[in-house]
């Protein structure tokens, strides 16, 4: 690439352009609309192909304490606490929660629920539990759970544990068409929210003070997100920053970011230099968007997960780049931020329709600089399908 491809930002519109998105709204202005929330019918469907895994793996009822698989299956996004709050999903039965008696009837506005059975603060949930799932024999404990509350289910049951994570992820890897128009919206705003962010950069601004500018921008899309802002040097370290570090001419600038719309997430990185680039960044910035594209072009179901990182990474190293590209291409997302699948290598389960993941190769040269260009793509038969923008060629923005 030569300095004549370059691109330059000189408003925030041009900003927005580049990234193929409408500009962020003025100050005040009102966030774009949310896509509407996920309705009843689709944790219902959740919840009879987790019966259906549970009850092909020989797992009685499902013990899933509050986690992402909580929110997955029964529409309830809550934080654990010292209180138990659990959905006890039976393989040939219904999907009862149990939680203290004073959660009852927020629980029952969004979740998705046969019954409720309640304990009162001075009584023994594990007690309840135990009384609920008298006579199972085997339960599929959700991933997350913390041992000590496993360790308890076991003496209230007399049960066999069984970790019942292969359940959840063999579904949850599988994105609806629903889930990726979610990721695709959440996408959508990161790019708009850090083209925003790079149109607001000024000499002399830390990285904490651009971190707390990338937030804001997303709050204008109406959406909570944020992520690594690096610059120059610092911009060496994957997952570095934000920290003291004041932007100066020249430097070049990393933002890692994403946001969640209707509990899924984006992931997507830009690197861009902040005034002139030197023709080493130019150079390194043309290998990595080679790298990202290789990898891209090797998306498809039923290829394996390493032989999509080896594409990618073999640009880097063709070109001399090999021992800074430190980490796996990718992995999955969608209701977190990392998730299955994996592009590493040692992952030779094939990509499978409906998976989504981060392409994101990256070269990191400790004391100079680091470039990383991350996007999201859903996995289909025939190829890969985007669901955030790639940049192009290297962005300049006006120092």
């Amino acid at each position: 690439m030569t300095l004549t491809r370059r691109t330059v930002l000189a408003t925030a519109g041009a900003a927005a352009a580049a990234a193929a998105l409408p500009p962020a709204p003025a100050l005040g202005a009102q966030a774009p609309p949310l896509p509407a929330e996920l309705a009843p019918g689709v944790f219902r469907e959740r919840q009879e192909k987790l019966k259906a895994g549970a009850k092909a793996r020989g797992l009685d009822v499902l013990f899933v304490c509050p986690s992402t698989n909580l929110a997955y299956s029964a529409n309830l996004a809550i934080g654990r606490s010292e209180r138990l709050t659990a959905l006890l999903l039976f393989a040939e039965g219904p999907a009862v929660l149990v939680t203290p008696s004073f959660e009852e009837s927020n629980h029952k506005r969004s979740a998705v629920l046969d019954d409720v059975k309640t304990w009162p603060e001075d009584g023994d949930p594990i007690a309840l539990v135990g009384r609920i799932l008298a006579g199972r024999k085997t339960i599929g404990v959700e991933g997350a759970t913390a041992y000590g509350t496993a360790a308890l289910l076991g003496a209230a049951t007399g049960a066999k544990l069984e970790d019942a994570t292969p359940v959840f992820d063999a579904l949850r890897m599988v994105k609806t068409e629903e889930e990726q128009a979610l990721i695709r919206e959440a996408g959508k705003r990161t790019n708009a929210a850090i083209a925003a962010t790079h149109a607001r950069l000024k000499s002399g601004l830390s990285e904490m003070e651009v971190s707390r500018i990338l937030e804001e921008e997303f709050r204008r899309q109406g959406v909570s997100g944020g992520g690594l802002v690096q610059f120059g040097p610092d911009s060496a370290f994957p997952h570095g920053g934000p920290a003291d570090r004041k932007l100066q001419k020249g430097d070049t600038v990393l933002i890692d970011a994403g946001c969640r719309v209707r509990g899924y997430s984006s992931d997507i990185t830009r690197t861009v230099s902040f005034g002139d680039p030197s023709n080493e960044l130019h150079k390194v910035y043309d290998i990595v968007d080679k790298a990202q594209m290789a990898g891209i072009n090797a998306l498809r179901a039923g290829a394996i997960p390493e032989e999509v990182d080896r594409a990618a990474r073999k640009v880097i190293e063709d070109a001399g780049y090999g021992q800074y590209f430190t980490h796996r291409l990718g992995h999955g997302l969608g209701m977190d931020g990392h998730e299955h699948p994996y592009l590493v290598h040692g992952n030779r389960t094939p990509l499978s329709a409906g998976n989504v993941v981060t392409v994101e190769p990256g070269i990191y040269m400790e004391g100079k600089f680091g470039v990383r260009i991350e996007d999201d793509y859903v996995v289909t038969e025939t190829g890969p399908r985007s669901l955030s923008v790639r940049p192009g060629d290297l962005v300049v923005v006006p120092a």
